[in-house]
């Protein structure tokens, strides 16, 4: 029933999109194919060749995503582009029912159903779903969401083989985009809250793959890019990231978000979004928010004995 919900619910927001998009070129998937078709050969030239862009603040290492992604469509599918979305959109859908086995473990029914609803149903992904420049956003949430739901769960006689999956599956997430990084973070917080003391030592895989990776990761991109590293910008004053968190929450209203391209409309982010972020009411209940977050956590972390780890109502 759930991932029948799911479905429908993509169906709902995206699907007469998607159909439309099928045989619609970007004007990124040129630049992608003919790199890919000039530098790409092997699977070791997946690893050791840049990406289509080159440098500066498109300086990555996203050999999966990119590289193997690409040739992986130009030897199966001839580069064909319906088949490169319907793989996008598979996969979109592959996420919200991952979600859904996740949020079920987590949350009684029927609030298991809220997360991957809202997911799936959320205009503002559109170009994640039918840009195939975009799928290493959705390839890191793939490996990430597999690697949450093997270290999910303690009980059985499978736990050192479920760690181990865990631990590869968040190291071929950071090999398909960056901001997988945050993955093992989160499971830690998870078992902090919700686990024994000693739960911790199960992480100890991913967060060494992801280290390994992060130290790394400078010198493939001086490598690949003759000396020249990501140009990333950062602003972390208190309001910017108010500012940023408000809009990523409130963008799930689809409502707000208007059912254009946003490349073609010259935004990254709906504008209506963006200045409801920054009002000063939005501000404040932003910050609201987060404060009574960090109080429940401490307070879940100080729970009395009797309150265990979450488990699934039937």
């Amino acid at each position: 029933m759930g991932i029948l919900l799911v479905l429908a619910a993509f169906a709902v927001a995206h699907g007469p999109r998607v159909v439309r998009n099928l045989p619609k070129p970007h004007w990124e998937d040129t630049r992608h194919f003919r790199h890919n078709r000039d530098q790409i050969h092997s699977l070791a030239d997946v690893f050791r060749k840049p990406s289509a862009w080159p440098g500066g603040a498109e300086a990555t290492y996203r050999p999966l995503s990119g590289n193997l992604y690409y040739l992986a469509g130009r030897v199966l599918f001839a580069n064909r582009l319906e088949a490169y979305h319907v793989v996008g959109a598979v996969t979109y859908v592959l996420n919200g029912v991952l979600l859904l086995l996740l949020s079920r473990r987590l949350l009684p029914d029927p609030w298991s159903m809220l997360p991957p609803v809202l997911f799936v149903s959320r205009l503002a992904h559109m170009q994640v779903i039918t840009y195939t420049s975009e799928f290493d956003g959705l390839s890191y949430v793939t490996f990430g969401l597999l690697g949450l739901l093997c270290l999910i769960d303690e009980g059985g006689s499978t736990l050192r083989a479920r760690d181990a999956l865990a631990a590869g599956a968040f190291g071929l997430a950071v090999l398909c985009k960056e901001a997988a990084i945050v993955w093992p973070a989160v499971v830690a917080t998870y078992g902090w809250l919700f686990r024994r003391p000693r739960a911790w030592r199960r992480f100890l895989g991913a967060f060494a793959l992801v280290g390994v990776w992060a130290m790394a990761y400078p010198f493939i991109i001086r490598r690949l890019y003759d000396g020249t590293r990501p140009a990333f910008a950062i602003d972390l004053r208190p309001t910017a990231l108010l500012t940023c968190y408000g809009a990523y929450l409130i963008s799930f209203l689809n409502p707000l978000v208007p059912d254009v391209d946003p490349e073609k409309a010259g935004w990254a982010m709906p504008p209506r979004v963006v200045a409801l972020a920054e009002s000063p009411a939005m501000l404040l209940a932003t910050a609201a928010s987060i404060a009574v977050l960090v109080l429940a956590v401490v307070l879940v972390r100080v729970r009395p004995p009797a309150l265990s780890a979450p488990t699934r109502v039937a």
